[in-house]
């Protein structure tokens, strides 16, 4: 193949040679033109390759075989830069001449020409660009933008399932709307919640989407030992668990039939009580990659059925202690009529025989009989006294405003013989409203002044002062007495049920009185204690929040 100056130059002079007998100034511009055209591709950095109609290489210059190797007097009839050239050779030489663009890769690296057919001189010319740099470029700006794309979308679904997360406390409606989202995240045939009972090493299905499994059920439980999920238990760590099922068989009994798996963990409060796991029936289907972004779901869903959980603790709870109560009132029932019944019988009886048979009785059987008949009357006023102890909260009356003034007025009522026989002095400041149950508030006055009635010192007359003090937005009562007071050691325990500090010969009771005052203040949002020393009297203080 001869080189492409002599190629051009021959060319160029046939063309002169016609056109000499015409126009000798033509023929010299022809020959310079010649000139120019044959030095150009010479000296081109980029690669140019020619070839003829039917795309055999006829020149390469010097800058492609620099970069493919060979001779310049030995151009090959073939070159990478002009492969699979049929189609576009057919449509120039239709049109012919003008310009096509294409890409190529040849290797590893990647071409973009534009190819050229020359009529006149019968040829095709190549110029080629490496543009290898160039595409890695815009490739990997249009990955980093898919990428960015990717992650908006991520964050956008978080922060949808943030807000269906935080939209209510029924973990059930949270799980349906949470599962809808997820599938915008990722391609799963299942997804599972599971939670990790380590004491009995357990773990129980609290939400199932997708695909249903024998034995995994809602509410269904199973032995950790044997289950893929037991290896985020032990690493606390988000994973991708995934290959071969002979393999994963023969790894985990216990494992469902999906090759591919990513979990993560739940963690609240550094206590990890359960795992979230997304499972699919093709191989290979998980990377790394989803492991992070299922650990960034985990994160967010976490407090929500940790708080759930403890919202259906709760609400257990409550439900318990409505039986429990339910069963309370049906005791207090049981003791207002069928306990009591019995007790009116023996009195009744009791008093019977007393009377009719007075004259045959001796003085020790008197004495029995009295003892009996005393009995009876103590265990019907306990029983009375613990109804009314359990009738606080399920018995008690809306709370609605009360003046003070007129609950006191109402317990000195029942006191008035009390304080006559005792010729005490009860003094009372003016009183707030609050918000409580009027009669539970005068039982409460009632107790406490009847209290320092009972326990006074015998060489003093009574004295009783009331008032109330507005402190921290609530109003803090005080009740005062004279009496024999109470040793700092006893001032805790008077408040518990049957708490009795002295016997029943010197003074009556049953040891409720106190209890119930203090159920009624926490009732009413507050509570009760006391402030004494022995000999020197008490001061019973209780707080009820004052009124907005």
């Amino acid at each position: 193949m001869q080189s492409r100056e002599n190629h051009l130059a021959g060319i160029v002079r046939r063309l002169a040679s016609a056109g000499r007998a015409s126009d000798t100034p033509t023929s010299e511009d022809a020959e310079r033109a010649a000139s120019r055209l044959a030095s150009f591709p010479e000296y081109n950095p980029n690669p140019l390759v020619e070839t003829d109609l039917d795309g055999n290489v006829t020149y390469v210059n010097p800058a492609a075989l620099e970069i493919f190797g060979g001779e310049t007097d030995d151009a090959p009839s073939s070159h990478p830069l002009a492969a699979d050239l049929g189609p576009l050779l057919g449509r120039l030489t239709r049109e012919g001449g003008g310009v096509v663009s294409r890409e190529i890769r040849v290797g590893d690296s990647v071409f973009e020409q534009k190819i050229l057919y020359i009529p006149q001189a019968i040829t095709i010319r190549i110029y080629s660009s490496d543009v290898t740099r160039i595409k890695a470029a815009q490739d990997a700006m249009r990955a980093a933008g898919e990428s960015a794309s990717a992650l908006a979308l991520q964050n956008q679904i978080l922060g949808e399932i943030g807000r269906v997360i935080s939209s209510s406390l029924d973990i059930n409606d949270v799980y349906a709307r949470f599962g809808d989202q997820m599938r915008r995240l990722m391609d799963f045939d299942r997804l599972s919640v599971v939670l990790v009972n380590p004491e009995n090493n357990t773990v129980t299905i609290a939400f199932v989407a997708g695909d249903e499994a024998l034995g995994r059920q809602v509410g269904e439980a199973l032995q950790l030992e044997g289950t893929i999920i037991n290896e985020v238990v032990l690493s606390h760590q988000a994973m991708v668990i995934q290959g071969e099922m002979e393999e994963l068989r023969r790894r985990y009994s216990n494992i469902l039939r999906y090759p591919s798996s990513v979990l993560a963990p739940l963690i609240y409060r550094g206590e990890l009580f359960g795992v979230l796991v997304a499972r699919s029936s093709r191989p290979n289907s998980f990377l790394d990659e989803d492991a992070e972004m299922l650990s960034r779901v985990a994160s967010q869903i976490t407090p929500a059925i940790a708080n759930s959980l403890l919202y259906s603790a709760v609400v257990q709870t409550q439900e318990d202690l409505a039986r429990s109560n339910d069963d309370l009132e049906q005791f207090a029932y049981a003791a207002s009529h069928d306990l009591q019944e019995p007790l009116r019988t023996i009195g009744a009886y009791m008093n019977l025989v007393r009377t009719r048979y007075a004259h045959v009785l001796d003085d020790t059987a008197v004495e029995f009989i009295e003892y009996a008949v005393d009995g009876a009357e103590r265990m019907r006023v306990l029983i009375d006294d613990l109804l009314e102890y359990s009738r606080v909260d399920t018995r008690g009356m809306p709370l609605e405003p009360v003046n003070c003034n007129d609950a006191v007025e109402s317990a000195m009522e029942n006191l008035t013989q009390a304080i006559l026989d005792s010729r005490a002095k009860v003094e009372v400041s003016p009183l707030p409203t609050v918000n409580g149950d009027r009669s539970q508030l005068s039982r409460l006055f009632q107790n406490l002044m009847g209290n320092a009635l009972k326990f006074r010192r015998e060489d003093r007359k009574p004295r009783v002062q009331i008032w109330a003090e507005l402190r921290d937005r609530e109003w803090v009562f005080a009740i005062k007495d004279n009496g024999i007071g109470i040793a700092p050691e006893h001032q805790d325990r008077v408040f518990e049920m049957f708490s009795r500090l002295h016997s029943r010969a010197r003074y009556s009771g049953t040891g409720i009185g106190l209890a119930l005052c203090s159920k009624i203040a926490q009732r009413h949002g507050g509570g009760i204690w006391v402030e004494s020393e022995a000999g020197e009297g008490s001061t019973f203080r209780f707080n009820i929040p004052a009124m907005p």
